[in-house]
């Protein structure tokens, strides 16, 4: 990927029995019509690093689109992504007239160009994107702002891309990021993602934020994300009352809550993680979203090295 997996610290992570299949959406996920909404995905498409789906653009194309429309998703996050890849997306769900909702997308680059994306089309760019669900405007392009992140390192420069958009009829503060995993860089990132998005939400704005932070749920760097369990931030994370997922003295079964989760990394997809693990997120403002769920996809060989995440959550005002 760039690599943000071959080299973690993914030993620490915690290992998770888990359920494969041939696609980002499984069979063993609770009917989402029982699930609150509205409904997020976050994923990190390995564009650069990965083969093409099926060795066809257009399967790739089919198949995020395919689990889109699955989890009636209104906020999709996708981190890793070529220009090429965007554009792809970008044309069939910008003006849908059947088939499913449209979406309007903002785009943010990390890298002016890498080889990797050439397989996706002449523009080699890469970075990340934001797709709302509704048509062309649903996304305010005027808030649309890049953060670029503390310590560039190995040539990219990692950043926070967000957007004021609006989700069920709501104002909310889109942010995507991908943090670095190497030395320093992950808790400079995180405490920097953090004051910008509690910037956001001292705004009055509803936020939320996905990415890969290649980090696990335990790790003290994520603490001015979380908004309990020795964290600072203003942010609960999707996944963290699966308590099929609590270990340790700190997350006891009797608990609600816990910097937890499925895993999003394992060595199916990627050959370098030596253990299950999670590193990928969708945090949630606790200010307006505490009824949460979340879940992890199976992973896709050839698809991405990385779960795709889903996520639900209630309007608590």
């Amino acid at each position: 990927m760039m690599r943000s997996l071959g080299r973690m610290l993914l030993a620490v992570l915690l290992p998770v029995g888990l359920l494969f299949a041939a696609g980002p959406v499984r069979a063993d996920v609770p009917d989402p019509v029982n699930w609150p909404r509205p409904r997020f995905l976050s994923y990190n498409v390995c564009g650069a690093s990965c083969s093409i789906h099926q060795g066809s653009k257009p399967a790739w194309r089919d198949k995020v689109i395919g689990a889109t429309d699955a989890w009636d998703t209104d906020l999709l996050m996708l981190q890793e992504l070529c220009h090429g890849q965007w554009t792809l997306l970008r044309d069939a769900l910008g003006n849908r007239s059947s088939g499913g909702p449209s979406y309007d997308s903002v785009w943010g680059a990390s890298l002016g160009s890498t080889p990797g994306c050439a397989k996706w089309g002449p523009d080699t760019r890469y970075g990340l994107a934001v797709f709302a669900r509704g048509g062309p405007g649903t996304i305010d392009n005027g808030s649309r702002t890049v953060t670029f992140l503390d310590r560039p390192s190995a040539g990219e420069q990692r950043i926070l891309l967000c957007a004021r958009t609006r989700v069920t009829g709501r104002d909310v503060r889109a942010c995507n990021t991908h943090l670095d995993y190497r030395g320093d860089n992950p808790r400079a990132q995180a405490a920097q993602v953090a004051a910008v998005t509690r910037g956001f939400a001292n705004q009055g704005d509803a936020v939320v934020l996905a990415g890969d932070f290649n980090m696990p749920p335990k790790d003290r760097r994520l603490d001015p994300l979380y908004h309990h369990s020795g964290g600072t931030g203003i942010f609960q994370e999707a996944d963290e009352n699966d308590k099929s997922h609590f270990t340790g003295t700190d997350c006891p079964q009797s608990g609600d809550r816990c910097r937890s989760g499925e895993a999003t990394a394992e060595p199916v997809c990627s050959p370098r993680v030596t253990e299950p693990g999670k590193i990928d997120y969708i945090f949630l403002d606790h200010a307006w979203f505490q009824t949460v769920r979340g879940d992890a996809a199976a992973c896709t060989p050839g698809m991405s090295d990385h779960h795709l995440l889903r996520s639900a959550a209630a309007w608590e005002r």
